[in-house]
């Protein structure tokens, strides 16, 4: 008999146990019994709060529908990242900010567990952990895990905040030298042959050509920098984009930024770029080529297409300055002048081009070697020297060594003495010059 009743009390346990559980216990959507109850009363109430934008009061409600019925519904998931969303855009609290971080990554994880979805979640998981946690390190490691799988899971399917995150990731991991400059570049070039895959289909959709241009200048500005890896990857890649016009724009851009602008990559892609699209970039590209090579004229009526194309009057100003330094070399003195004024007048506060015409003035001394007192054309360069480096503090290093190499050429006193000139007066020089200056000495 004592047998028997404990065999009756045992399976009254049993079955009392198997009516009231949770959720997450048995597998079911809500539950048994007053578990089932508890995880509808507080699914509904949370459900509620978050349609009307109480996200604080719904959070209690939802965390217990999260942890005691996690199978009841998807919307369990796609509430919760909104809720906890919310809390860490309101507190400021360091600790706290991680806590809420960790449970936005475990959504997702549960979220996968489950429904499913994993390319999906894994990409939305990565774009948040980037998002809120990027200032760790290892968050953006396990972020850049996250993207990368997401997009070998969906491929063409891959959203453009996924794509665009995992390019910076993969930047940030390569700029602590957790990634060398190969992977970087593959993970670009996986990513831009993504976006051209899904551009055949829709050519004309525009959010697609900004992200290509965004993921491009992000790379140029912040990726890989070593030209001799640059031109080994992207040599390869050229012969099947010479007609892309966007990635010719990148590619060139990239290698002017990193100053590999000597190889052959990129004077084929500046000059393809330019004959698809002529663009005052593109002229740039090959007038910076072109100068480089010594040839000159070309250089400079390059650099005037620049300036013909142009709308940024502060750029014109670059291209003034492209077109002075060309006839400088060509020794053309007045042109180089001429057009370094120019840059002067676009750009007020750049010391470069007064630095260029105190360099014409100090070369001509035997151009104009019919000055009563020859020396004295150094006076009027180290004007120029001086006049640079008071109006631009990056150039007072580069002046400074100007203005005391070339004040060991003034004339002396005795020279000055037998042409009548005394220190301090003004003097004017003539030449292609004319210019006035001040008379000094350097005894």
């Amino acid at each position: 008999m004592h047998l028997k009743l404990l065999l009756i009390v045992a399976f009254i346990s049993l079955s009392f146990f198997s009516y009231s559980q949770k959720g997450v216990e048995d597998g079911s959507k809500y539950g048994h019994e007053e578990d089932s109850i508890r995880c509808v009363r507080n699914f509904s109430l949370y459900r509620e709060y978050t349609r009307h934008g109480e996200y604080n009061v719904a959070y209690p409600y939802w965390q217990i529908a999260f942890d005691e019925c996690p199978s009841a519904s998807k919307n369990i998931y796609l509430d919760g990242v909104k809720i906890v969303k919310h809390k860490l855009q309101k507190t400021q609290i360091a600790e706290r900010k991680k806590e809420l971080l960790d449970t936005l990554m475990l959504i997702y994880d549960r979220r996968i567990k489950y429904f499913g979805e994993k390319g999906n979640v894994k990409g939305r998981q990565g774009v948040d952990l980037l998002k809120y946690g990027r200032e760790d390190i290892e968050n953006v490691k396990i972020a850049y895990n996250d993207l990368k799988e997401s997009i070998e899971f969906r491929r063409t399917k891959t959203s453009d905040p996924v794509l665009v995150s995992f390019v910076s990731t993969s930047i940030i991991l390569y700029q602590n030298n957790i990634l060398d400059a190969s992977s970087t570049i593959e993970d670009y070039l996986m990513v831009s042959a993504i976006i051209d895959e899904n551009m055949k289909a829709k050519p004309t959709d525009k959010d697609l050509q900004d992200i290509k241009i965004a993921i491009g200048d992000n790379f140029v500005k912040e990726g890989p920098g070593n030209c001799d890896t640059l031109i080994s990857y992207f040599s390869k890649e050229l012969p099947a984009k010479q007609e892309d016009v966007e990635f010719l724009r990148m590619l060139t851009s990239l290698l002017r930024y990193r100053d590999c602008t000597e190889s052959d990559l990129f004077y084929n892609a500046s000059k393809n770029l330019h004959s698809l699209s002529p663009t005052s970039e593109s002229a740039l590209n090959i007038a910076i080529l072109a100068f480089g090579s010594g040839k000159y004229k070309e250089s400079a009526d390059y650099y005037q297409q620049a300036l013909n194309l142009e709308t940024d009057e502060d750029k014109k100003a670059d291209y003034y300055f492209g077109i002075a330094a060309c006839h400088s070399e060509l020794n053309n003195k007045v042109a180089a002048r001429n057009y370094a004024l120019k840059a002067i007048e676009k750009r007020s506060g750049w010391g470069e081009p007064f630095i260029l015409i105190g360099q014409l003035y100090a070369s001509s001394k035997d151009d104009c070697n019919s000055l009563s007192l020859p020396n004295s054309i150094y006076w009027i360069a180290v004007d120029m020297f001086i006049k640079a480096k008071e109006i631009d503090g990056s150039v007072q290093e580069k002046a400074n060594k100007l203005i005391l190499s070339y004040s060991n050429y003034f004339p002396n006193k005795e020279e000055a003495f037998f042409q009548d000139v005394t220190e301090g007066e003004t003097y004017s020089i003539g030449c292609w010059i004319n210019e006035t200056t001040t008379a000094r000495f350097n005894d």
